[in-house]
């Protein structure tokens, strides 16, 4: 069977712009092969999860398996834009796999069963079931539920949580000025602010904080599902996998001040 290509971009500025950023992903993809190797087990390990709960028809956790898959696709999504060098704009969607995750837990948890569903489902029927859904998933109430079953990951997802936004998930100073460019020139001195900044530091900093998302939403499946993982033998790949994160993305730091992403 032939393969069908698309046509090749065009030379109007939108597509050479969706050009540059295919060509920004290959680049990074080789340049960094430890990390789009690690990426790549990443991915692996959450599709696997998908599998080994593909089957599972309790209806209290139904809402939590679609923001599962949600948060999955954040994860790629994320690794997308910051490999193409988006990377202050990967930082809103790497926020939104943690907050899945958050809802997730908190709806699985429910100690009335299916309650906490219905109000996430019911959110747009009037505007007393969007008071409600809002007041029930604050994030400061999802993380509470998260904190009170395993704290110390609680604590992780937090503090990438807060790195998130300080560095693009808001529109804070880090994450405008990570992809400005100072240049001086009779006496004159300008700034500008790229859209494909190809930075490699700040490339990979995305990147780690997109794998720690993606482990600490593992682990806090693992709440949900805890004979699942281990029967799969998921919770020992995820501690693996920590371990060798940990010292692939130490081996970029300068001076020690890109960590490891979660513990």
């Amino acid at each position: 069977m032939t393969e069908k290509k698309p046509p090749e971009w065009g030379n109007d500025p939108l597509s050479l712009f969706f050009k540059d950023a295919e060509y920004n992903d290959r680049v990074t993809a080789l340049k960094f092969p430890a990390v789009y190797d690690l990426l790549g087990r990443v991915h692996a390990l959450f599709k696997r999860f998908e599998e080994v709960i593909e089957k599972d028809n309790r209806e209290e956790f139904l809402v939590p398996r679609f923001l599962m898959v949600r948060s999955h696709s954040s994860f790629l999504a994320g690794i997308r834009l910051a490999m193409s060098g988006q990377a202050s704009e990967a930082f809103p969607v790497l926020r939104s796999a943690v907050e899945c995750t958050w809802y997730a837990l908190h709806i699985a948890k429910d100690p009335k069963g299916t309650e906490r569903a219905e109000i996430w489902l019911r959110r747009n029927e009037d505007d007393t079931a969007k008071s409600r859904c809002k007041s029930e998933f604050t994030v400061a109430k999802v993380r509470q539920t998260h904190e009170a079953l395993d704290a110390n990951t609680a604590k992780e997802l937090h503090g990438i949580c807060e790195n998130l936004i300080d560095f693009g998930a808001h529109p804070n100073q880090f994450g405008v000025m990570a992809a400005m460019r100072k240049s001086e020139a009779d006496r004159q001195v300008d700034f500008s602010v790229g859209i494909l900044h190809a930075e490699p530091l700040t490339i990979v900093f995305a990147l780690r904080m997109a794998v720690g998302a993606a482990i600490g939403a593992l682990k806090t499946f693992q709440l949900v599902f805890p004979e699942r993982f281990t029967l799969a033998g998921i919770d020992l790949e995820i501690e693996k996998l920590i371990s060798e994160a940990n010292a692939i993305f130490k081996s970029y730091a300068p001076k020690g001040n890109i960590a490891g992403p979660t513990g």
